[in-house]
């Protein structure tokens, strides 16, 4: 009755709902878990009570559900849609004949609802994603680079099979109770990457964040680095908390001959080993030519005993990875631990503290706010820069301002002096701009610090005689 009450049912919806069998009663639908894109997943039970996850084609960009039947949108998208489904077959099929512990099995694939279906294992753990919203202490830096590993080493055996995965993010890799990582979500994997054109183009998902560009393309070739992209961006955002910048956006900026707004995780203060984080950094690269090409050659440098540089535009920035610090030769390291002791023990106090010191022997200690209140009426000692106290202020001034003239004349000469060679007319055009070059004028001061000084004494007369009227 069930089965006939949703076939007859003409409302719009995505997802099955809870309690629809499939493939005549073999598995039976208990809830959905994740969907949207090119596919919805639930969890299922089996004719023997097992507790399975069903994968269902449905690229929403195409189709649309009656009741339990799924369509075309149109019929101009009819001819797409089946070729879609397809290829879901095709890809099932081969991912069927995958045997690795760090890849979710695929037991079943089967076609109902005008669609098509894979079975697979269910594997308990939480995927990372949740795990670095929700419990990111527990993603330590022995964690993050096993995961790294068995990511790659299980990719690394898809890779072998000439596919890719294409959609590998932190919500597609599962971490168990004993941190072993389960690789899932194959529903946008395809096989023969080296052709340039394919079916399923222009329909699969992508990911902003963590696709290559070349994932936007319908007829860009896509290699291993691709997938290495995505692996590199899904450790991105575990280590920073965020994906590193659409690669979209990437991709514009460096066409308009603008700043790659990528932050190189090397050059980051984060606590992990200085080769991981530059082998990140490489396979995010935006040019594929540029990336790490292959598992194998990433697992090698990772496994590099020396030091590996870093790129070298960001080397242009001037600034040292963290973990180049920490990894210096300890002999080396208090070598120059011991340079930059001696160094400052050579320094000698600078104006600054000669002023403070001379504040200091003025006046004593701070004396607390209230024994202080009767001292606020008088005027406060002044220092020059050099920390010596100046009594008489216009004296003072008047010398700055006798000083800054002998310092205009020995810059230029006898003030007034005909240069050789010079017509009388052309040189009284140049004096007056001598002299205002000279930043002299008879009636202020040329020195800014004594002007500054002539600006703080008519401030503070002005506060007394303002003190003076309201008494």
């Amino acid at each position: 009755m069930q089965h006939n009450a949703i076939c007859q049912d003409d409302s719009l919806t995505d997802e099955l709902p809870g309690g629809v069998t499939l493939l005549h009663g073999q598995y039976e639908i208990e809830q959905q878990l994740v969907g949207g894109g090119f596919g919805l997943t639930y969890l299922a039970r089996d004719s023997l009570d097992r507790r399975v996850v069903i994968k269902e084609c449905y690229p929403s960009a195409l189709c649309l559900r009656r009741g339990r039947e799924v369509r075309p949108r149109s019929e101009s998208q009819e001819a797409q849609y089946e070729s879609v489904i397809r290829n879901f077959i095709m890809e099932a099929r081969r991912l069927a004949r995958l045997d690795h512990p760090g890849i979710v099995r695929v037991h079943q694939v089967f076609e109902e609802n005008n669609t098509a279906y894979m079975a697979m294992d269910l594997v308990e753990g939480l995927d990372l994603l949740t795990i670095r919203q929700e419990d990111s202490p527990r993603l330590t830096r022995e964690v993050l680079e096993k995961a790294l590993r068995d990511t790659l080493d299980a990719l690394g055996y898809v890779h072998g099979f000439d596919m890719l995965h294409r959609d590998i993010s932190p919500d597609n890799l599962l971490l168990g109770e004993d941190d072993s990582l389960t690789l899932i979500d194959f529903g946008a994997a395809r096989e023969g990457y080296c052709q340039k054109s394919r079916a399923l183009s222009a329909v699969l998902s992508v990911k902003d964040g963590y696709s290559p560009h070349e994932f936007y393309l319908k007829d860009m070739a896509q290699t291993p680095s691709s997938d290495l992209y995505s692996v590199a961006a899904t450790f991105y955002h575990l280590i920073t908390g965020s994906a590193p910048p659409d690669s979209q956006k990437r991709l514009a900026a460096m066409a308009s001959d603008c700043a790659d707004p990528y932050q190189p995780l090397a050059l980051g203060p984060w606590n992990l080993r200085h080769n991981m984080l530059v082998t990140i950094d490489r396979a995010l690269s935006v040019a594929p030519q540029d990336r790490i090409q292959s598992v194998a050659e990433w697992v090698e440098l990772l496994d590099c005993e020396e030091l590996l540089p870093v790129d070298a535009v960001q080397e242009e920035t001037g600034q040292v990875p963290a973990e180049r610090v920490k990894e210096l030769d300890p002999a080396l390291f208090k070598a120059i631990a011991s340079l930059v002791r001696d160094t400052n023990s050579h320094l000698s106090p600078g104006p600054h503290d000669r002023a403070l010191r001379a504040m200091h022997v003025r006046h004593g200690p701070a004396a607390p706010k209230a024994e202080r209140q009767d001292d606020q009426t008088r005027p406060e000692q002044l220092y020059d820069i050099f920390g010596e106290p100046v009594d008489d202020v216009e004296a003072w001034l008047k010398e700055q301002d006798r000083l800054s003239r002998k310092g205009a004349c020995d810059g230029t000469g006898q003030a007034g002096a005909k240069p050789e060679g010079t017509r009388r007319s052309g040189w009284a055009k140049r004096a007056p701009r001598q002299t205002l070059a000279a930043g002299y004028d008879e009636t202020r001061p040329t020195s800014l610090l004594s002007r500054l000084v002539r600006a703080l004494v008519k401030g503070r007369r002005r506060s007394g005689d303002e003190e003076m009227i309201r008494n």
